[in-house]
């Protein structure tokens, strides 16, 4: 017998960007027969030629996914129409008493119960998308800058899993759908992260900004379609930084570390100190501290110019006499940094063999409630308290923010004066100086 000619058409409607319901047609005993196959397709997306939704790059993935699933759900049909159906063999044909239409609707029913059933085993929980993200991060290559994501990164998206994971412990939810991310989801959340664990107002928020990344890119799966997440909070308060005066800072140069050594002969307090002076002179970031060797230093012009790892500019700074008495000291090459964590271990040892023990108060917002915490300034020293001493010491000599931001690669005076460390005292004292 030859093959059943069936024809599809849509729900007319108005407008062809909605999705309207798709049809079959066909003739059968010289009857005709128009069934809903209970899918949808917007008129603009469907191709009368090939009977085919369209799939293009063109459209949202999930309008891609969906209209893939109709064409899916279309070969099905009529693979079962010819095998099942209208196959002589088949104990329900009969040419001429055969219920054609009831057997259409339970294939119908049945290739959406199998649809169901598909669909089903492809959910993804949230936790399980979330790892999928993360694990993938290492491979991605940031378009705006083309580079790949730096492993310290990738390690903070790691810790916020984690704590995401601990948060849904400790409230005993499964987490089975996106859901769970409605408008009430942030609150519980940072009750937990400010009244449970105790931490910071920015730590919540680096949390919240980190977990912004993951539901967008659910949002463009369509794995989410309630919109409260845009609103969280991803904004920490400024954190009170420190920095390193012109005095503090030959302090820690003058340092005569023989003492020192014999307390720790294998520290090399001396290396870790002298690569610190270098980067509060020339203003580099950690990460670029094991890029030394590999800049160009023009001694007789006193200039480096340093490739830098997080912006991948290059910066061209001049050197002061300390620079070049350590340059010389290394014969150009520079120890390589250790640990960053024993590094700034090491910077507030010393800080303290310099006698830099000023009394420091910080304020601190710690499970939703601002305590004062007191600290002895070398035990807020660290790594970065380097670029930041040379930005401030800079810019109390010049005054000139526009000269300094060219070495550091600040884009906006705002974001320059909450990266230094100038006291409201010493604004007064420019203005005096201007006054007169």
């Amino acid at each position: 017998m030859a093959r059943l000619k069936i024809n599809y058409a849509l729900k007319t409607i108005s407008d062809k960007t909605e999705a309207t319901l798709l049809y079959v047609m066909f003739t059968f005993n010289r009857k005709r027969y128009k069934l809903s196959l209970g899918v949808k397709v917007p008129p603009i997306y469907w191709d009368t030629e090939t009977n085919r939704a369209i799939v293009s790059n063109q459209q949202p993935q999930t309008l891609q996914r969906q209209m893939k699933r109709v064409n899916k759900f279309l070969d099905l049909f009529e693979r079962d129409l010819d095998t099942i159906v209208l196959h002589p063999n088949h104990p329900n044909y009969c040419d001429k008493d055969i219920n054609i239409k009831g057997l259409v609707k339970v294939r119908i029913e049945l290739l959406h119960g199998k649809e169901k059933q598909e669909e089903e085993k492809k959910v993804i929980t949230p936790l399980d998308f979330f790892h999928r993200v993360v694990d993938e991060m290492p491979k991605k290559v940031i378009r705006r800058t083309s580079k790949v994501i730096e492993s310290k990164t990738v390690g903070h998206h790691q810790i916020v899993l984690k704590r995401f994971e601990r948060f849904l412990n400790y409230n005993h939810w499964v987490a089975s759908s996106f859901s769970i991310f409605n408008k009430n989801f942030e609150s519980e959340m940072e009750q937990w992260m400010l009244g449970v664990e105790e931490y910071s107002a920015n730590t919540v928020a680096a949390t919240f900004s980190v977990m912004k990344v993951w539901l967008k890119k659910a949002e463009e799966e369509g794995l989410i379609s309630d919109k409260s997440f845009h609103s969280w909070k991803s904004k920490g308060a400024d954190v009170q930084h420190i920095y390193l005066n012109e005095d503090e800072l030959n302090a820690i140069y003058n340092l005569n570390f023989d003492d020192i050594i014999k307390l720790h002969p294998n520290a090399k307090y001396e290396e870790t100190r002298d690569i610190f002076i270098i980067a509060a002179h020339i203003g580099i970031r950690y990460g670029d501290l094991s890029s030394l060797n590999k800049s160009n230093w023009d001694i007789e012009n006193k200039t480096v110019e340093v490739h830098t790892h997080k912006t991948g500019t290059t910066v061209l700074i001049p050197l002061t006499s300390t620079v070049i008495e350590l340059y010389k000291k290394y014969n150009g090459k520079f120890p390589t940094p250790r640990d960053k964590s024993r590094f700034n271990e090491q910077l507030q040892k010393i800080g303290e063999f310099a006698g830099i023990d000023q009394t420091i108060y910080i304020k601190k917002n710690v499970g939703g409630k601002v305590v004062i915490e007191e600290k002895k300034k070398y035990e807020l020293i660290s790594s970065h308290t380097a670029r930041r001493s040379f930005a401030t010491n800079l810019y109390l000599r010049c005054r000139n923010a526009r000269l300094v931001m060219n070495f550091t690669g600040h884009t906006t005076e705002e974001n320059f004066r909450k990266y230094i460390c100038v006291e409201k005292s010493e604004y007064v004292e420019m203005a005096r100086e201007f006054f007169k």
